[in-house]
């Protein structure tokens, strides 16, 4: 006798859904990963930011720029007034 598999495969709409409308795959540098993390949560923590609130920034992220340089990111979100 036969057995059908009832899982496993190809399935149309299978796999996780992202919460932003689009995403793009691109290389970035290893040296970059994080700092590009903590811009993508900082801009989900301001997303609700409008004009009744100042301008927020994030906590400094450390990095070594491409040619081995110590830097501190600092992203600033600033409302539209």
């Amino acid at each position: 006798m036969l057995e059908v598999k009832k899982h496993g495969g190809y399935r149309q709409g299978a796999g996780r859904k992202t919460k932003y409308e689009k995403t793009t795959v691109m290389r970035v540098p290893d040296k970059y990963k994080e700092v590009i993390k903590q811009l993508i949560i900082h801009l989900d923590n301001t997303a609700g930011l409008n004009h009744h609130f100042n301008e927020s920034e994030s906590e400094p992220v450390f990095l070594r720029s491409l040619q081995d340089k110590k830097q501190h990111i600092t992203y600033v979100t600033k409302p539209f007034k």
